[in-house]
């Protein structure tokens, strides 16, 4: 294989446009790396070409054929499904899919930018709760279309004892890989823990399908008023064929639901950390909305969902330990006012 299968942050210069060109049956030139936390190297090609633009996501490490995003995508599109970055192909090399290929929209922010200046915004007193909400609500309302969308993509039932037993698998682990302080807090919110989780030791079975699988505020772009919904991948801590798997769309909701509240803990201890009272009154405010507009659409199980974003924040506290140190302060906030 070519060494840039290795390391994705090793593509060789011209890499990206070769395949966006191979891909669009045009010649495009011109790259730009963007410069975020992701686990995967993206490249814009052709950025400032009128509706040629492109980013090409190379994969860290590359992803068996079906990949389970390519496949989302695919499914949403033949739906009509059309608030997400067009995609216009994927790199397949040995079985390996190694690149994707989408539509490049031109002054996008995500969610941990856009939202979190929102926020910072309102805190200074440059716009009212109610804008906050507004965005709130667009993004549980837009969690439900897609939903909409993916509901006969391997339509199946989930048992709800599935998300338990992994959710105490996680908080294992957690109290595992946690160390310090962190620790300390989160050890001492175990029999908390315990009791929420106790809705999902159940008998039920729950509709599932295909769903996003890593949704959060980041997946989330905005540009000229409009949002977007990105990032198919699925859960990043899940191996291989696990990622092709139905669930239940709850899990989404109790991911998207927590990433709002994840947008507050970010604007408190990068920007505003004497305002946690103020931080929190938003959270609970959007979160609701979000929520609201969310149920409009799907029926919600209140304590089955509860149950789920506490086990959302141990994946958080299992993410930032093996995979983003920095972002521990967020479930270390986070699951306590959750079970507040």
């Amino acid at each position: 294989m070519k060494r840039w299968l290795a390391s994705a942050s090793m593509v060789a210069p011209g890499e990206s446009a070769r395949v966006a060109s191979r891909l669009l049956g045009r010649k495009l030139v011109g790259e730009r790396a963007i410069t975020v936390d992701q686990s995967n190297h993206s490249v814009v090609v052709g950025e400032g070409v009128v509706g040629d633009a492109v980013v090409v996501k190379w994969l860290q490490p590359p992803v068996l054929s079906p990949h389970p995003g390519v496949q989302v995508l695919n499914h949403l599109a033949s739906r009509g499904f059309s608030d997400m970055p067009a995609y216009i192909g994927c790199e397949e090399q040995d079985e390996l899919v190694v690149a994707i290929v989408s539509e490049f929209v031109p002054g996008a922010q995500d969610g941990w930018d856009w939202f979190v200046d929102d926020v910072d915004a309102h805190l200074r007193g440059e716009s009212d709760l109610g804008t906050l909400l507004t965005w709130a609500s667009r993004i549980g309302e837009l969690t439900g279309r897609m939903h909409t969308a993916l509901a006969d993509m391997q339509p199946t039932t989930v048992a709800a004892r599935t998300y338990h037993a992994a959710a105490i698998e996680r908080l294992d682990d957690a109290l595992r890989v946690v160390q310090g302080d962190e620790s300390v807090r989160l050890r001492s919110l175990v029999p908390a823990v315990h009791d929420a989780l106790a809705a999902l030791d159940s008998g039920a079975l729950l509709a599932a399908h295909r769903i996003h699988g890593d949704l959060h505020a980041g997946q989330f772009l905005r540009a000229d008023d409009r949002l977007w919904v990105t990032d198919f991948d699925g859960n990043p801590l899940a191996k291989g064929s696990a990622r092709l798997l139905p669930h239940s769309p709850l899990v989404d909701v109790a991911s998207m639901l927590q990433s709002i509240d994840h947008v507050g803990r970010i604007v408190v201890k990068r920007r505003h950390p004497d305002q946690l009272d103020n931080v929190e009154r938003f959270i609970a405010a959007a979160t609701s909305t979000a929520l609201v507009a969310y149920s409009e659409l799907h029926a919600v199980d209140a304590e089955l969902l509860g149950a789920l974003r506490v086990a959302q924040e141990l994946h958080e506290y299992c993410y930032a330990a093996t995979h983003l140190p920095r972002w521990l302060y967020v479930p270390d906030a986070a699951l306590p006012a959750l079970l507040r």
